[in-house]
């Protein structure tokens, strides 16, 4: 298995191959992009391992993508760059767009009750020690807040959040929103946006309920700085992050490699929890899963192709 990178620059995709040549007799490798939900480093072993676990199946090598940023990976899909991506909602549907990308899988993730869902919860979180009870006192105290988005192309960290405000009066649609608050940054992953409360930088930020809660919440941030934050208030409903294919992606190969992250995923939940956290994959109806981040970016009225960089 080779590696490889994918980086911006320019606006562009760059791609670095490392390692030996492929013979002319060997079959092309499947390029498998996995998109920076936290340090892409602490990503890259476990994505290794689960493109070793693919490649017999598959029956040609696995190369890794772990881009620089989520654009990227939309990029590398549009660009017949990357052949499969794991994703979130948001980056999936500017894919499907733009590149006629189709989803193939999509997480399954233990809540803390124990219930396996194809959803979960967009989360503010503030420190323990925040004056701050509810969202009613985020709202009434807006403009003295500090507040930390994920990034702009996060489903959880962004536009979840953003609706909200939008329904609750906080922010207009398509406002700015650092016209609603006293500052706005893009921390550019979940654990940085954590980090940016737990260090004073921020006062609130907007991430996924599994960051705090849940059996993989340490792959995030470890539990003694967890128990320096709470959970302010909670919006459900967010899709769980999916794995797509590229337009012209042979159905056949296609099929292969839903079936064999399903076998994966079974034989070796631990691989698949060591990536991002789920628990299992599974066959869903694509327009139903994405519906509910369709429905978001409408009410934010923004244009999609502004939220996905």
């Amino acid at each position: 298995m080779r590696r490889r990178d994918l980086m911006t620059a320019g606006g562009g995709v760059v791609l670095a191959a490392l390692g030996p040549r492929l013979t002319w007799a060997q079959p092309r490798p499947l390029v498998f992009a996995f998109q920076p939900q936290r340090d892409p480093a602490s990503i890259r072993a476990a994505a290794d391992q689960m493109a070793g676990a693919l490649a017999p199946a598959l029956g040609r090598p696995v190369d890794v993508l772990i881009p620089g940023a989520y654009t990227a990976t939309v990029q590398a899909l549009v660009a017949q760059q990357a052949d499969v991506a794991w994703l979130s909602s948001l980056p999936f549907l500017l894919a499907r767009r733009d590149g006629r990308a189709r989803l193939i899988l999509a997480e399954v993730r233990t809540d803390p009750r124990g219930q396996a869902r194809t959803d979960y919860d967009s989360v503010f979180v503030v420190r323990a020690d925040s004056p701050l009870r509810s969202f009613a006192d985020l709202k009434r105290e807006a403009r003295r807040i500090r507040l930390a988005f994920t990034s702009q192309t996060s489903t959880s960290g962004f536009v979840f959040p953003y609706a909200r405000f939008v329904a609750e009066g906080v922010l207009r649609k398509a406002q700015p929103p650092e016209q609603g608050f006293a500052q706005v940054s893009f921390a550019g992953g979940y654990t940085q946006a954590l980090e940016q409360v737990l260090d004073g930088r921020a006062d609130v930020c907007a991430v996924s309920d599994y960051t705090m809660e849940g059996p993989r919440a340490d792959v995030y941030l470890s539990a003694d700085k967890r128990r320096a934050l709470r959970v302010l208030a909670r919006t459900p409903g967010v899709p769980t992050h999916l794995i797509a294919v590229r337009g012209g992606l042979e159905p056949a190969m296609a099929t292969r490699v839903q079936r064999a992250l399903l076998d994966v995923s079974r034989a070796n939940p631990k691989l698949l929890s060591d990536v991002y956290g789920a628990s299992a994959l599974a066959a869903v109806d694509e327009a139903r899963h994405v519906r509910a981040t369709v429905d978001a970016i409408e009410r934010t009225g923004l244009p999609i192709q502004g939220l996905v960089r």
